[in-house]
């Protein structure tokens, strides 16, 4: 079916992702999100609801226009656009996830991108993991810089 109604083994593991990245310190509070491509759109972790909180129902479908349904008056996260802009421009990705891991944070803060210090950053694909210039949240420009970055 792909509007996400069918699929709450995924949903549930969404969850467990959320939950998991809080657990590892690698996000705090509701900061994060993750979002995962499925048939026709994305399913989308929801705006400001706690991980502790959350259950496989209160994750948010979206087509790829960027139209949404959701049970329970959830919105999407306010970093939507840039899960779906990704998702969109890059068919072989089949999730984003989102974190706020204190150093990255502040090397983001810096501007500074993380040199090629670990294997798995060439595993990654690359020679450094590049930082996009700063934008507000939830905005076009955001999602334009961190699709640039990638």
């Amino acid at each position: 079916m792909g509007t996400g109604r069918d699929d709450r083994d995924l949903r549930q593991s969404i969850v467990m992702a959320c939950r998991e990245m809080t657990a590892s310190g690698i996000n705090q509070g509701t900061s994060g999100n993750i979002g995962v491509r499925v048939d026709d759109g994305i399913l989308l972790t929801p705006s400001g609801l706690p991980y502790d909180q959350m259950t496989p129902e209160d994750i948010v479908f979206m087509n790829w226009e960027g139209g949404w349904t959701a049970s329970e008056g959830n919105v999407p996260s306010t970093e939507w656009r840039f899960h779906l802009d990704i998702l969109k421009a890059k068919p072989e990705v089949g999730a984003v996830v989102h974190a706020h891991p204190t150093y990255c944070t502040i090397l983001a803060i810096m501007q500074r991108r993380i040199p090629a210090i670990h294997y798995m950053i060439a595993v990654a694909g690359g020679n450094d993991i590049p930082c996009a210039p700063y934008a507000q949240y939830g905005t076009a420009e955001l999602s334009r810089l961190a699709l640039a970055a990638l």
